[in-house]
């Protein structure tokens, strides 16, 4: 709680912003813990339009995802260049892909996208494969709903450019993974995010 800070005469007022990275001490023994002392640490990440929307998603998903306090400081240099590279431009695809994979990383939950997990060979960028949660890649077969071309999941592995298929197939794999550990809960932002998109195309 930051009391006094929606004060116009509050000198917090300016700091308490979205994607501002910030250094904190607080009391209290429950959730409810008051703010004592709070300082700017580095530069004010300012997005807009799709990348605004982009940002929410990747702060929910943090949320939904890290246990309370848990320390990741692996994973906060990962946030900040995510949302470096989302306020400089960069494909969002990309910049959240990349982000999320860091996300199940530190949590534990390593996704391997370069070898099948049965036999242990690696990935072939001219084949197809499907993704089974808690398993691994495997070869696709007729009846799986997902499916993606090895070049997609070797071009994500790497940090590579993602043409406008691979971009599709890699949010709809990591979409699948997420919503495993998410569970029925929806996201938040990715609906305040469709309903704007509605809005626009009307």
């Amino acid at each position: 709680m930051a009391r006094g800070a929606a004060s116009p005469k509050s000198a917090r007022r300016g700091i308490l912003q979205p994607f501002m990275p910030l250094l904190v001490s607080w009391s209290g023994k429950n959730a409810m813990s008051n703010l004592r002392q709070v300082d700017t640490r580095g530069a004010y990440e300012r997005l807009t339009g799709t990348a605004l929307f982009s940002g929410f998603y990747v702060n929910e998903l943090t949320a939904r995802l890290l246990g309370e306090h848990e320390p990741v400081p692996n994973l906060f240099l990962a946030y900040e260049e995510c949302l470096g590279g989302l306020a400089q431009g960069m494909e969002l695809d990309a910049a959240l892909r990349q982000y999320e994979l860091s996300l199940l990383q530190a949590l534990g939950y390593g996704v391997d996208l370069e070898t099948e997990a049965a036999r242990g060979t690696p990935v072939r960028p001219d084949q197809t494969y499907t993704y089974e949660t808690e398993y691994g890649v495997r070869a696709a077969q007729a009846g799986d709903a997902l499916k993606i071309g090895g070049d997609t999941l070797l071009a994500l592995s790497g940090k590579k450019p993602l043409d406008p298929r691979q971009r599709q197939e890699s949010r709809r794999l990591m979409r699948h993974i997420i919503g495993y550990y998410l569970g029925d809960r929806p996201l938040r932002s990715r609906e305040l995010f469709q309903s704007q998109q509605n809005q626009e195309n009307h």
